[in-house]
């Protein structure tokens, strides 16, 4: 017997709530997902199981804490669905939930497991967002109502309404479905770097509590030991941040002909959006260079305040940088219908770290110049560092000046 499905989801008991949402949400986006086991009929449960399996496209693995724990017994079911998958080559795509980390060893035949493109689940506010990216993972495409819809009107209204409605149905079905994506990924993105932020600001605050340990301790133990806590914190902050980089990678926008012209119709420039992925990676950038300064300062064991000031700079070049990178999002998505504008609002709910207040309705210019502001916050920081470092170094050569001075009296009265 065959089964009409596409994806199957495999899960412990223990994750039953968050797999039956995975499942209802693919559902409700068109997919044919099997989950809840009761749909099955008479029979052999453990044939008509693999059945299934074997006649899916996409196996999506939902992985709970210690879900691969019982997976050396050969009788495990999770094992059974997984090897099996495995072997008939299915799209394996593993969802990781709060608290799972990949066991070491892994289980007999299941090794390979680990290697497929997984998705990180671990974050309750952004869990529409991970299930967004694992539709991109997908090979089964989601089913189009519209073309069953056209199908019946087809048959009622003849033939030349239905050709009247298939041009203006599909045009603005490409319209919106193209539209929406862009809105959807710019989003997505925006959600993805208040993530960053919150791992770049814990960092700064990591050094801030470290000057201050280090400032008042006179104690060489305890500044190794400070040295040795920031150092682990570092470490944690940098995993955070890989992690993060590999789940929500910058998004990639193409389109054909017919999709730029829907675009140009908007007046959205494809170079636009190719800078937002561009803004994006450098924001990662940013932050892995801000990482990289913090562990050579530890490396140094130097704490100057130039050293200091001039990580503090990267800080606050960061925090502007991004509400740049916000306010050109803002300008990119106000060129869109309004219905590509849902996520956002749901979404923006939970950031933080962006400006508040400012609308959708602007014009380019408004937004334009909102970003130059924030940009000339950032070169303002620049040059204060400038000026700082630039009077040390005058201050510097002016005491090696007295000193030579002092050094050349000295030979000239022979002592």
């Amino acid at each position: 017997m065959k089964y009409k499905y596409d994806i199957f989801v495999s899960y412990r008991r223990t994750a039953y709530d968050t797999a039956n949402l995975i499942a209802e949400k693919l559902r409700n986006a068109g997919y044919k997902v099997f989950f809840d086991v009761d749909t099955l009929t008479g029979g052999k449960f453990n044939e008509q199981l693999l059945d299934v399996i074997q006649n899916c496209k996409d196996v999506i693995v939902v992985l709970s804490e210690d879900a691969l724990e019982r997976c050396n017994q050969p009788e495990d079911w999770v094992r059974k669905e997984v090897v099996f998958a495995m072997e008939h080559h299915k799209n394996i795509i593993p969802v990781m939930l709060d608290g799972f980390s990949w066991p070491n060893p892994m289980p007999y035949g299941m090794e390979e497991l680990e290697n497929y493109q997984a998705i990180t689940a671990t974050r309750h506010e952004y869990f529409d967002m991970a299930v967004q990216r694992l539709q991109d993972y997908l090979r089964s495409k989601p089913s189009k109502p519209i073309k069953k819809w056209l199908a019946k009107a087809g048959i009622a209204l003849g033939v030349l309404f239905v050709a009247l409605l298939i041009g203006v149905g599909i045009v603005n079905h490409i319209a919106d479905v193209t539209c929406n994506d862009i809105g959807t990924e710019q989003s997505a993105g925006m959600s993805t770097m208040a993530l960053l932020n919150d791992d770049c600001m814990s960092l700064k605050d990591e050094m801030t509590a470290f000057y201050k340990t280090i400032d008042k301790s006179q104690n060489e133990e305890e500044r190794h030991d400070a040295e040795v806590n920031l150092s682990k914190a570092i470490s944690k902050i940098e995993k955070s941040v890989k992690v993060l980089h590999k789940s929500f990678p910058a998004p990639k926008f193409s389109f054909n002909s017919f999709e730029n012209y829907v675009l140009a119709y908007y007046k959205i420039e494809g170079a636009e959006l190719n800078a937002f992925s561009t803004y994006y990676e450098s924001m990662f950038d940013d932050v892995d260079n801000l990482i990289i300064a913090s562990r050579e300062m530890i490396g140094n064991h130097t704490y100057s305040q130039i050293e200091r000031d001039n990580l503090l700079v990267g800080f606050n070049y960061f925090s502007h940088s991004l509400n740049a990178f916000y306010y050109g999002y803002l300008g990119n998505l106000s060129l869109l219908p309004k219905s590509a504008r849902k996520n956002h609002f749901e979404l923006a709910k939970k950031w933080r770290c962006y400006p508040n207040g400012t609308p959708l309705d602007l014009t380019q210019e408004e937004y334009e110049q909102f970003q130059l502001q924030e940009i000339a916050k950032s070169e303002e920081e620049m040059n204060k560092l400038n000026a700082a470092v630039n009077y040390e170094d005058k201050h510097l050569d002016e005491i090696e000046d007295r000193l030579n001075k002092v050094e050349g009296k000295t030979k000239k009265s022979g002592r």
